[in-house]
């Protein structure tokens, strides 16, 4: 395979054509796909606390990972565990098997594989798959800045639905594994601080962001690293929780609720938040649908006096809430 400057030239423009993480990976598989010899390319998401710690984000085919699971993660655990590039031969078809590691953490940690498998790779064609991965880690560090909200620094209202939609997507793409538990689900949580914008007339929106700020570090510090942090904007915030049990899940957002509660805020007094929750089950695969859920279980905190926790599924079940439909062309927000 012939590989011209210009080749290389215009993958570089379509990957940094790209104004979101998860299009930039399926560039990169495109690009890899059509000036490598690779015939199968997956990126995936490292993370050593998590279960499973990889996660696709985006995959050339949809079965690789299933079904080749064994060959696959001892080649990505191995890159991951020097640092480095990483070149094996199968035995079961003779195929090259290399794995890239991605760096876009603040202190350089790997947060990412590109694993590729092709008939043959020679030492070029490495370096070009490397060089490839590297302009994919550089753009993604400023993708990533671009998704993060200004004040708090968690993720802003841009990226919220397709967070969700990729998860929804992690279904389809790698089944049961996701879940290790039929108990377990993810969550989506919604809330806001209430009364704010009387704090804000009284004391001054300076004021205001302190509190959000000191909010914010309380998320941090309950939820887990595992769990997905929004900024929506103003005074609404998002979580989308890892899988779970609805108890293990409701004593740790009741933690949070005290914590922020219980939390010296100076001359603003009796700070609290309301919250709506929603589980998102993989037999729905619309985010804006999973965070109307949310929404309408928050509405219904605030209307039963704030400082409340409600639960989309407990609402309807009860008959306070009718089954939420949305229209395919609205935005929740």
């Amino acid at each position: 395979m012939t590989v011209t400057s210009i080749d290389v030239l215009d993958s570089v423009v379509d990957i940094t054509a790209q104004t979101e993480s998860d299009t930039i990976s399926e560039s990169l598989i495109t690009t890899v796909l059509q000036l490598t010899p690779a015939n199968q390319v997956l990126v995936l998401d490292y993370n050593s606390e998590a279960t499973p710690e990889f996660m696709v984000v985006a995959c050339s085919d949809i079965f690789l990972y299933e079904d080749e699971r064994d060959a696959i993660e001892r080649v990505i655990k191995n890159c991951v565990l020097i640092g480095e590039n990483i070149v094996e031969y199968s035995n079961d078809d003779n195929q090259a098997l290399l794995a890239v590691p991605v760096r876009c953490g603040e202190k350089g940690e790997i947060e990412a594989v590109v694993f590729c498998k092709a008939d043959e790779l020679k030492g070029d064609e490495v370096q070009l798959i490397e060089g490839l991965t590297k302009i994919y880690e550089n753009y993604q560090k400023i993708i990533s800045a671009s998704e993060r909200d200004g004040l708090t620094g968690l993720y802003n209202r841009k990226v919220l639905t397709s967070k969700i939609d990729l998860l929804l997507d992690r279904f389809l793409i790698q089944g049961d594994t996701i879940l290790d538990c039929p108990s377990s689900t993810h969550w989506v949580c919604l809330f806001d601080v209430d009364q704010l914008k009387i704090i804000n007339d009284s004391l001054g929106h300076v004021y205001g962001d302190e509190i959000l700020l000191l909010i914010t570090a309380i998320m941090k510090q309950v939820f887990s690293e595992d769990d997905i942090l929004f900024r929506y904007g103003g005074d609404e915030f998002v979580v989308i929780m890892h899988p779970q049990s609805r108890e293990e899940m409701e004593s740790t957002v009741r933690r949070f609720m005290q914590a922020v509660h219980e939390r010296d805020y100076g001359q603003a007094k009796d700070v609290a938040i309301s919250l709506g929750a929603a589980a998102i089950s993989e037999d729905e695969m619309n985010a804006i649908t999973v965070i109307g859920y949310a929404d309408q279980a928050l509405y219904k905190a605030k209307q039963n006096g704030r400082s409340q926790l409600a639960f989309y599924e407990d609402l309807i079940a009860s008959g306070e809430l009718q089954s939420f439909v949305p229209e395919d062309d609205v935005e929740m927000f």
